[in-house]
């Protein structure tokens, strides 16, 4: 008899433990609901601060926004949300690219003005700047013109040697041919320049 009162006694408190847990467990999803509920609200307090916000700011810029829309633009949006995400992950994509290829293009950068550098210890810029100016191009236009203009003749060009060292004697020829002298002593001065520094690079 006193075993079965023990063991009634036992059930009993081991219901009792299941009960407290039951009603603690009760008690957990209600402090959970309240919790929700006050998240809820508080985020529709936000929500709808958000809205006014925003329909004061379209007020401002004039802006008129149909009320009928907006639910069939949040449908638009979740329909399309799979494309957002794709969207989105292209983005990172192109992101990680720029950070993997950063230090190609700053490599690429270097290695550009490293040879500008060299074009320019060649002396090939000096030739372009030579080329821009003013007083070159007016000469090689002329140069242009007259080998355009004169041709050569049998009649003219064929001519003794008396006769180029009667020509000799004008005042002009004996500049142009000084001038042609030292524009080619020029032009070979400035290739050996250009060879020897070929050489030491």
């Amino acid at each position: 008899m006193a075993m079965s009162e023990n063991n009634i006694q036992e059930q009993i408190s081991q219901l009792n433990q299941k009960l407290d847990l039951i009603l603690e467990s009760i008690e957990q999803q209600k402090r959970n609901r309240e919790e929700f509920d006050d998240l809820v609200s508080d985020l529709s307090i936000v929500a709808k601060d958000a809205f006014h916000h925003t329909v004061v700011m379209l007020d401002k810029s004039q802006v008129d926004l149909d009320h009928s829309g907006v639910p069939m633009l949040l449908i638009k949006l979740l329909q399309n949300i799979d494309t957002f995400y794709e969207m989105l992950e292209m983005l990172e994509s192109a992101k990680d690219f720029m950070k993997d290829i950063s230090p190609i293009l700053h490599q690429m950068g270097l290695d550009a003005v490293n040879k500008m550098n060299e074009f320019d210890q060649l002396g090939y810029f000096d030739i372009v700047r030579n080329l821009t100016n003013p007083e070159v191009i007016s000469a090689l236009g002329r140069t242009s013109k007259a080998l355009a203009e004169v041709k050569m003749d049998d009649t003219l060009d064929n001519k003794s040697l008396f006769g180029l060292l009667k020509q000799l004697n004008s005042p002009d020829v004996r500049k142009s041919l000084s001038y042609a002298l030292r524009l080619v002593q020029e032009i070979n001065k400035g290739n050996r320049v250009t060879r020897e520094q070929g050489k030491r690079s």
